[in-house]
């Protein structure tokens, strides 16, 4: 009884939570210290200043639980860190992460929380266990005495004075040193500030592009049918696709087409999250700045008034993305997903009957169609059936890395799975004995706990070799090889050129198409004899353009590289 009662007056002492929340303040930057890739000194900074902060401001009130809730935004920023440094290991919660949260949908969530539990858990325990003790501290009547406070406030004070004599000390001596980039929590909150700003400026892109145009044309007569279509996978990385040399033949269909396809095997993307990713393939924002995205409109646009039908064709859930906003331009749009129940996820097959209805009911004319897949994204085993499980086992018991093999055996069935869905496309535009071409690349790879890193999945603040490379495969018809033979010859001899997809999508499938516009560059399109090969740059979290060597690649991603002959930087 006299235990218990220990116990109880433990938890309700005011000074042991003054020490908890402190505590639970700054653990993420105890644990960015062994993490991040910064300075020994950045890193020192990066403890001491926001625990001078935090313990002087947890002297302000003689209540700690109320100072809780004071700091409620910090603590939800910690929690947030803490999960994702036990999913990627090291970085700042980026300004994509909190994008992530508005524009992933529900059924994603769902397949993604199996693999972050144990964090979940950790958090949930220990920053739900302080919003009870918030109350309890509250409750009480006990208050923290002025003498301590004043004291408390002291050191920490003391501690401030040391952090900013540090701080001057970092700036001076380490150049690379960005205030706002380098240290938790500043860093986070920056970060929280821009995706706000950013989803603002996303929902207001009706009226901020509303009055733009590309002036488009088409050089061909409208006499002459002809069908473009683009297919844009989910986390296909090239890694593990049969044409791309992986040593399984994962893409046995693709493969029998022989000359009948232009495979790139050195093309990366600008980005590794999706929301991002799309946009750039379906606007020409790679070729000027990212910012321009929200006042212009995308290659919908371009085709409407070029004089084409067009179609958008998703089998992904509307999310208040851009993807939604570029896709809605086009004159026939379906989402797939939006009348799904969360776990009841369609495979790519849906998008194959829709393509089907569109392809009977042709009748000639001019038609661009983009399909947006979710092909080989994580849980890899409901992206095909039973029936089409070419390499087993395949069960992911959880996503660790001592069931690699299985998860590579389920993600490579998800490979195959999309071999058969492009060549099927490819046949029902055969069949229609007119000028067609059909592009196919990815948004961004994946991590498949490659290496000693233990990453997996996608988004990561810093990229990875294997979220990077990605498949660009382009195919033409009897007919288009035919009557644009040089195009068809120039777009192969370009194919041992690295490329970025991000770049090179927008305007290969206008040039292909021979619609003429503005923000149109023959250099950027693989298929036109001006093509010219240009540094590739990836799209940071701030979204500003950074040369390969500038992204944030480790010495891993590199050699992957190097040993695919791939060109770097």
């Amino acid at each position: 009884m006299k235990l218990f009662k220990k116990i109880k007056g433990l938890f309700l002492s005011q000074k042991l939570m003054f020490w908890l929340y402190l505590g639970m303040l700054v653990l993420p930057n105890i644990m960015m210290f062994f993490t991040e890739s910064t300075g020994t000194l950045t890193r020192v900074v990066q403890i001491v200043l926001p625990l001078a902060i935090y313990w002087f401001a947890m002297t302000l009130n003689g209540k700690p639980g109320k100072m809780f809730w004071w700091l409620f935004l910090l603590i939800f920023i910690d929690a947030f860190q803490v999960v994702l440094l036990y999913l990627f290991g090291e970085s700042p919660i980026a300004v994509d992460m909190f994008l992530n949260v508005t524009t992933t949908n529900v059924t994603e969530v769902d397949e993604l929380l199996g693999n972050l539990i144990p964090a979940v858990a950790f958090v949930f325990v220990l920053y739900g266990g302080g919003i009870i003790l918030s109350f309890v501290s509250i409750k009480n009547k006990e208050v923290l005495t002025s003498v301590f406070r004043k004291f408390q406030r002291k050191c920490a004070m003391c501690i401030m004075a040391i952090a900013v004599v540090l701080l001057g000390v970092n700036f001076f001596i380490d150049k690379n040193f960005v205030f706002q980039d380098d240290l938790f929590p500043f860093n986070g909150c920056y970060n929280f500030g821009l995706s706000v700003q950013r989803f603002v400026k996303g929902n207001n892109y009706l009226e901020t592009a509303q009055k733009f145009t590309y002036n488009a044309h088409s050089e061909r007569p409208d006499s002459v049918s002809e069908v473009y279509v683009l297919v844009i996978g989910e986390t296909v990385r090239a890694t593990n696709m049969g044409i791309c040399g992986y040593e399984r033949n994962t893409t046995p269909r693709l493969s029998a087409m022989g000359s009948k396809i232009a495979v790139f095997k050195d093309a990366i993307t600008m980005s590794n999250t999706t929301h991002k990713s799309v946009p750039l393939l379906l606007s020409p924002v790679a070729s000027e700045k990212f910012d321009s995205l929200y006042t212009q409109r995308g290659i919908f646009t371009v085709f409407n008034e070029a004089g084409y039908k067009t179609a958008f064709l998703s089998n992904q859930a509307r999310n208040h993305s851009f993807i939604d906003n570029l896709g809605s331009e086009a004159q026939d749009v379906v989402f797939a997903q939006d009348n799904t129940t969360v776990g009841n996820v369609l495979n790519d097959d849906v998008l194959l009957g829709l393509f089907n209805q569109r392809i009977k009911q042709y009748k000639g004319g001019k038609m661009f169609i983009v399909l947006h897949c979710y092909g080989s994204h994580f849980k890899y085993t409901d992206r095909y059936s039973d029936t089409e499980r070419t390499f087993t086992p395949d069960e992911i018991p959880s996503a660790k890395a001592e069931h690699r093999p299985n998860i590579i055996n389920a993600y490579d069935n998800t490979i195959v799975k999309t071999d058969k869905f492009l060549t099927e496309i490819m046949s029902r535009l055969d069949s229609l004995h007119v000028p067609s071409a059909l592009i196919f690349t990815s948004d961004h790879g994946e991590d498949i706990f490659d290496d000693e890193r233990g990453r997996f999945l996608h988004a990561s603040p810093i990229p990875t070799y294997y979220q990077l490379h990605v498949p660009l495969v382009v195919w033409g018809s009897d007919a288009y090889r035919t009557q644009y033979a040089a195009k068809w010859e120039t777009l192969q001899s370009n194919t041992c050129k690295p490329v970025s997809t991000s770049m090179v999508v927008f305007h290969t499938l206008l040039d292909m198409a021979g619609v003429k516009a503005k923000h149109y560059v023959p250099e950027h399109a693989v298929s036109n004899e001006a093509f010219k090969v240009t540094p590739r740059m990836y799209v940071n979290d701030h979204n500003e353009f950074r040369t390969m060597d500038n992204a944030g690649l480790k010495k891993l991603d590199v050699e992957q590289m190097s040993k695919r002959h791939m060109m770097y930087p």
